[in-house]
């Protein structure tokens, strides 16, 4: 049994992303490894007692016990495991992992070149290092000087698909779309995607384009239910670690086009249609063709469906605990820490 320290600091505020990463590692190790792995949430507050509900209402109010930072080196842990790119904080003694999901604050213009630092003392200060894709690998490992057997790469799972259920959204009015799942980002490739919807417009104007993030919180019954209804998921990216939308819309029987850049491909495989990042021309084709082609787009689900299968949450939580699991335990260290 190892007594692990995650870095929850960003848990109650990131239900995207690496928020929904480490909720799925959570509940996967609660559900078959209990006898393997004790989970303490590290807290940057000092008075946990006036957060602590704050924090495991963000998963699912399991009994975890609730540390602040400031008092973790007194908690009888092993290790410790930071899963929001990079060591929020660094007085620790404790053997240390760190997922760096990608790359994308040292390549991608003004994009948080602030959070670099953080990055860069992961990568003195932990003895582990995970990320998400062999892409972000060898991005991370140029980036950083660091030889790419350093980083671990362990892909993303997506989950089973919810059973449908009630929500507020009336989905059915929105029909036909195509989905944007994200923030609307140049990163992501949501200029393209716009200036494509008005080629599409030109032969299909009553194809609409719905981007998550014009509708406000989006829960995951919500979610579910547009994957469900939408004619194609398009994911444009530009630079990506990874690209779970890309998966979760497959798992959802839904047809994905998206861009050929970075790790995408490595999340799609051969189940989605490709266009060349930046090409907003060659999106829109794309695009048309999958909304236009019901046998090209049913072979994409058939495609899609068996992709999404290949991957699990069980799978990326059972490969990082093995990770963490490797660290040296340093206990009585950390008992002596000031």
């Amino acid at each position: 049994m190892i007594a692990l320290g995650v870095d929850a600091w960003n848990l109650p505020g990131d239900h995207r992303g690496i928020g929904r990463y480490l909720r799925a590692i959570l509940r996967e190790w609660r559900q078959w490894a209990r006898e393997r792995v004790a989970v303490t949430l590290i807290v940057p507050e000092w008075h946990t007692w006036t957060v602590r509900a704050r924090y495991v209402g963000e998963v699912d109010d399991s009994p975890y016990r609730v540390v602040s930072r400031r008092f973790h080196a007194r908690a009888g842990l092993d290790a410790l495991w930071f899963p929001f790119n990079g060591c929020s904080w660094t007085r620790f003694s404790l053997p240390a992992a760190a997922t760096l999901h990608d790359a994308s604050n040292f390549v991608v213009p003004d994009y948080a070149p602030a959070t670099q630092g953080i990055f860069r003392t992961a990568a003195e200060r932990c003895s582990a290092l995970m990320t998400d894709s062999v892409f972000a690998q060898r991005e991370l490992a140029r980036e950083l000087g660091l030889a790419p057997e350093r980083l671990i790469p362990i892909p993303l799972g997506v989950d089973p698909p919810r059973a449908p259920q009630p929500v507020a959204l009336d989905v059915r009015s929105l029909q036909p779309y195509v989905l944007y799942v994200g923030a609307p980002e140049w990163r992501k490739g949501f200029d393209v995607l716009q200036a494509a919807m008005m080629r599409v417009a030109q032969e299909r104007p009553e194809l609409r384009l719905v981007a998550t993030s014009e509708l406000g919180y989006v829960d995951d019954a919500t979610l579910a239910a547009l994957y469900r209804g939408c004619t194609l998921l398009a994911f444009p990216s530009r630079y990506e670690g990874f690209g779970l939308p890309v998966l979760e819309a497959m798992s959802y029987g839904a047809p994905v086009v998206a861009s050929n850049a970075s790790a995408v491909p490595e999340a799609g495989g051969d189940a989605a249609c490709y266009v060349e990042p930046g090409d907003e021309a060659g999106l829109a084709t794309a695009i048309l063709r999958v909304a236009g082609d019901p046998a090209y787009a049913a072979d994409l689900r058939q495609r899609g469906l068996r992709r999404a299968a290949e991957f699990s949450w069980r799978r990326t939580a059972e490969m990082t605990l093995a990770i963490i699991s490797a660290l040296p335990s340093h206990r009585a260290e950390s008992r002596s820490f000031p």
